[in-house]
């Protein structure tokens, strides 16, 4: 139905051969159209009429078309794989098109407040299996003899062009169904698709704990999920085909990592929260696309932690989301969360750290201070409001305001949301008596106290509204807000002359601290008395503030440091998380020049003891196994011998003798075991190795491994390597060259590599 009287119509299509286009009206009368043309820069195909379209009449548009199947990895792309059992390379094609790639395969109004019912149909030979987003209804011969076979699918839900799925494959599969009737499925090689069992298991309990979370039911009858061979991302929210990068999919207990099983769990719980977030209340523009990607990016957690509550995933939400992407934000380069997009170049720029880590980090900040149980009332309520159509983030916190009429929503977030950036809450304190009166002064917070920036370019003027709480060392505990102050005072019932405060609480809150130096310096005491004082997410927020506020110049390193002095006895995870993140950027800048040997003592010191009580055994629980293998890692980094002779005596052994590396330790012991070789036949085995292998991680361990010798011709080897298609998926050519430059060794070879063949990367 035309909305608006008009003369065009504007469709688009990439790579696409128009070969008929034709309008007609209600009563099948063909409409006059004045010469095709396109518009390259948004990729459109422009129809003009000779006389204008009036508003609320029906015309009919006829296209007719033709394209070829990509060699990029976007689109309708065929691609490749080798059955391990039957040493055969089969064939397949299937499809990626989020954000812009729609239009790649058909053309459509490719936009996602643009929502339509797709009816697909697909021709393929016998051998193979079809599959889209609805279950099919009919598959019969199309050919005479036979060979080829069309299968045709249910129409779909209403649902934007990015979502549209197409595969054809010959795939098994397993099965499930949840306690709501929906039937579950996951898709592999023949060869792989045992590997598919614990995804199975956490798609089911997904689906189940989201639709009784949200209040609203999961729409399609099938939900299946497929791990694609080469694979552009690491997974894809199409409706009720989900795909994904085999290594976020498949999981073999006896090969695969704690790390590799973790991830796995937050891909998929990430991923079927897209059914609702993202399919069933789709974002208007792909300026909000944070309303996909953040909520997404938290509900994972959510996911993830009640189908294995003895991994602490909300709290790893710190040391995984919401800590790393501050070092992004905390920089002038950085972009709000929600920013204008127009072109399809500033679409794909978007999907980046900042709407993913940063959206899921104020999600789950509001979620903090609304308390749980009101905040999906809220969250329940505008999906069911937007349901089947498209939502702004102002409907969002309208339907959250709805449910916390004494929060002002939208004032609050819209300082999180619509400027870069995020503040350091300066403290300063006064005790007297029996209580304490604290000063907290807020300014934005950049990696370099030095850099200069104009506060007008923020509507906010770089200034947020702030839940400030507390809990100090004597059990008192409190909060107040910051509605965009530059200060706020208030009293603390208190006396923290020899105690000790600690802000942010749970470290939900989107800022760093900056305590006075008599508080760092009380935390840093207490802790190496007593490490327990603290709770683990507590200890691993204040180590991750100190380092970044010495890194950008606002406090010593002298405090940061004396902040480590309890790590020799620290057995818990998350503290080493954030202590292995800055104490490996300390090392990485003497790498780069410089002599840090007292430094490397230092860290030594505080590495040895734990490494010594945990050992090399791949024991314990799969927190105990996360934190190994950062231990393991930095006395390695550090070159302690004993940790080197380890790792290099695990690595002979495997190569000489066979013998199976444990899975947490492999990437430790190829990274240095290679490292400490110059065998071209050590290399050469590894790669012999990656050839074969049929486990993914397994692969990538192998692929990071072969990065890390010191050999310069063979990392020339590598890198040619890499850009053969049959030697190194498509997928991972840009990881190889990301490896390599990780080798200070490769670092200028990767560069040079990069600059002689920038224009075949640009076509890459």
């Amino acid at each position: 139905m035309v909305h608006r009287t008009t003369s065009y119509i504007l469709i688009h299509y990439l790579y696409l051969n128009m070969t008929k286009t034709m309008l007609r009206s209600l009563n099948d009368k063909e409409i006059k159209i004045k010469p095709l043309r396109n518009y390259e820069e948004n990729q459109f195909w422009i129809i003009e009429t000779e006389s204008p379209l009036q508003a609320g009449i029906t015309v009919f548009l006829d296209l007719q078309f033709d394209g070829s199947l990509t060699r990029a990895i976007v689109g309708f792309y065929k691609s490749s794989y080798v059955n391990s059992i039957t040493n055969l390379t089969r064939y397949m094609v299937s499809s990626k098109f989020e954000p812009v790639s729609a239009r790649r395969a058909f053309p459509c109004f490719d936009e996602p407040n643009i929502k339509a019912n797709f009816t697909v149909h697909l021709v393929h030979k016998n051998e193979y299996i079809a599959l889209s987003n609805m279950p099919d209804e009919n598959t019969a011969p199309w050919s005479e003899d036979n060979s080829l076979m069309k299968t045709d699918f249910k129409v779909s839900v209403k649902m934007s062009t990015y979502l549209v799925c197409f595969i054809v494959c010959d795939f098994d599969h397993l099965e499930n169904t949840t306690k709501h009737g929906v039937k579950v499925r996951t898709y592999a090689t023949p060869d792989r698709v045992n590997q598919t069992k614990f995804a199975l298991d956490i798609a089911v309990h997904t689906m189940e704990l989201y639709q009784d979370l949200f209040g609203v039911p999961y729409p399609l009858p099938k939900q299946d999920m497929i791990g694609i061979p080469n694979f552009v991302s690491g997974a894809m929210e199409h409706w009720g085909l989900i795909t994904y990068r085999e290594v976020n999919m498949l999981y073999d207990p006896n090969e695969a990592s704690s790390a590799n099983l973790q991830r796995v769990a937050v891909v998929i719980a990430h991923e079927i929260s897209h059914q609702w977030f993202g399919n069933i209340v789709t974002m208007d523009w792909w300026d909000d696309l944070w309303l996909n990607e953040g909520f997404a990016s938290f509900i994972e957690y959510i996911g993830a932690d009640s189908f294995r509550p003895s991994w602490d995933m909300m709290e790893q939400f710190t040391t995984e989301d919401a800590l790393p992407v501050m070092t992004t934000d905390s920089k002038v380069s950085s972009h709000p969360i929600i920013v204008n997009v127009q072109n399809p170049n500033q679409i794909n720029e978007v999907f980046d750290s900042i709407s993913y880590s940063k959206g899921s980090s104020v999600i789950r900040m509001l979620e903090s201070v609304m308390g749980r149980e009101r905040f999906f009332e809220g969250v329940g309520k505008y999906l069911k409001g937007f349901e089947w159509s498209n939502a702004k983030t102002d409907d969002l916190w309208a339907k959250l305001g709805n449910v916390e009429p004494n929060l002002t929503v939208k004032a609050m977030m819209d300082t999180w949301t619509r400027q870069m950036g995020f503040p350091y809450i300066n403290i300063t304190i006064t005790s007297t008596g029996s209580k304490t009166t604290v000063k907290a002064v807020q300014k934005r917070f950049l990696a370099d106290i030095n850099t200069i920036y104009d506060e007008n370019e923020s509507d906010y003027r770089y200034r947020w509204y702030v839940f400030l709480d507390y809990v100090t060392s004597d059990g008192h505990s409190g909060n107040v807000w910051m509605n965009r102050e530059d200060e706020k005072t208030f009293d603390v019932p208190a006396n923290l002359t020899n105690g000790w405060i600690k802000f942010n609480v749970n470290q939900t809150g989107f800022y760093r601290v900056l305590y006075p130096d008599n508080i760092w310096k009380s935390i840093a005491n207490q802790l190496e008395m007593n490490p327990s004082i603290m709770r683990d997410v507590e200890k691993s927020g204040l180590i991750n503030d100190a380092f970044n506020l010495a890194r950008g110049g606002y406090l010593s390193y002298d405090l940061a440091l004396g902040l480590t002095r309890f790590l020799n006895k620290e057995r818990g995870h998350l503290p080493w998380e954030s202590a292995y993140s800055v104490l490996s950027y300390i090392t990485h800048m003497f790498e780069l020049g410089g002599d840090y040997s007292n430094m490397r003592i230092y860290i030594l010191r505080k590495v040895k003891p734990v490494m010594d009580a945990i050992g090399w055994q791949d024991t314990g629980n799969h927190l105990q196994k996360l934190m190994r293998s950062n231990i393991i890692e930095l006395a390695c980094r550090l070159g302690d011998q004993h940790c080197l002779r380890n790792a290099t005596e695990k690595f002979r052994n495997w190569i000489e003798h066979g013998a199976s590396v444990p899975p947490n330790l492999r990437s430790l012991v190829y990274n240095y075991g290679i490292q400490g070789s110059d065998s071209e036949e050590d290399w050469n085995f590894m790669w012999d190795k990656y050839t074969r292998e049929t486990v993914p991680q397994e692969q990538i361990k192998l692929l990071y491994g072969l990065s890390r010798t010191r050999s310069v011709w063979l990392l020339r080897r590598y890198l040619e390597y890499a850009k053969d298609e049959s030697k190194v998926k498509a997928q991972d050519f840009f990881n190889v060259i990301t490896y390599i430059s990780r080798n200070p060794i490769g670092r200028s070879l990767a560069w040079d590599w990069v600059r002689s063949n920038w224009e075949y990367l640009v076509q890459r």
